[in-house]
């Protein structure tokens, strides 16, 4: 059998030394030349190495409408994009599955899991995080409500800001999209997202009503 060729494209360069460590030594994968400077750059570069797998960071975004996982795959069409996340909510797995993804992987994941989920993705199957999936299937099977009785019981017990990260969850949208939004940092809006959880006493981004 063949070596699996690997592209990774991430902004996080610690992250990324980390990863070139675990996989650019071992058996049976074979990692090319990284990529971390934009779009066009990483569909030039897949356009010629065409890769079997990319392991591709949500931190790497385009700036045009078109998702970015389409433009991959029009690039290499027989690529198999994994997303590496630190945080990642039900919304964002869902529209990664429609838009070609086949995996999501959290970046603390060990050694031998980065390895297996490659060989898993390169053999033709999904690989995702238990826990995750079974939010992302709460999704689907269990739609949000129209309205919420907390928004009629308890408007005040939300800041303003609060409120607003919770009117953009109820629209799809991931944590980078709501940073670009409020102009804030991603790690500020996880911080909001934790203070909403807990002062709404819920444990999904699902749960969470609408405005």
């Amino acid at each position: 059998m063949s070596n699996i060729t690997v592209l990774i494209t991430c902004a996080d360069t610690s992250f990324h030394g980390s990863l070139r460590t675990v996989l650019e030594h071992h058996d049976g994968i074979s990692l090319l030349d990284s990529v971390w400077d934009g779009v066009a750059q990483l569909q030039q570069v897949l356009r010629v190495s065409k890769p079997d797998v990319l392991l591709m960071d949500l931190q790497f975004q385009g700036s045009d409408e078109e998702p970015l996982l389409q433009r991959i795959k029009a690039a290499s069409p027989g690529t198999k994009t994994m997303l590496l996340y630190d945080f990642f909510g039900h919304c964002e797995v869902i529209q990664a599955l429609v838009h070609g993804a086949k995996g999501c992987i959290r970046k603390e994941s060990s050694p031998a899991q980065w390895v297996k989920a490659i060989k898993v993705i390169q053999g033709g199957d999904i690989w995702i995080d238990r826990k995750l999936l079974v939010d992302a299937l709460d999704c689907l099977i269990h739609p949000a409500p129209i309205k919420s009785p907390i928004i009629k019981s308890k408007p005040e017990v939300l800041t303003s800001r609060e409120w607003e990260v919770v009117r953009w969850v109820g629209e799809g949208m991931t944590n980078k999209e709501i940073a670009r939004q409020l102009s804030i940092s991603v790690t500020t809006v996880k911080t909001h997202l934790q203070n909403i959880f807990s002062k709404l006493k819920v444990g999904r981004r699902i749960q969470l009503p609408l405005t």
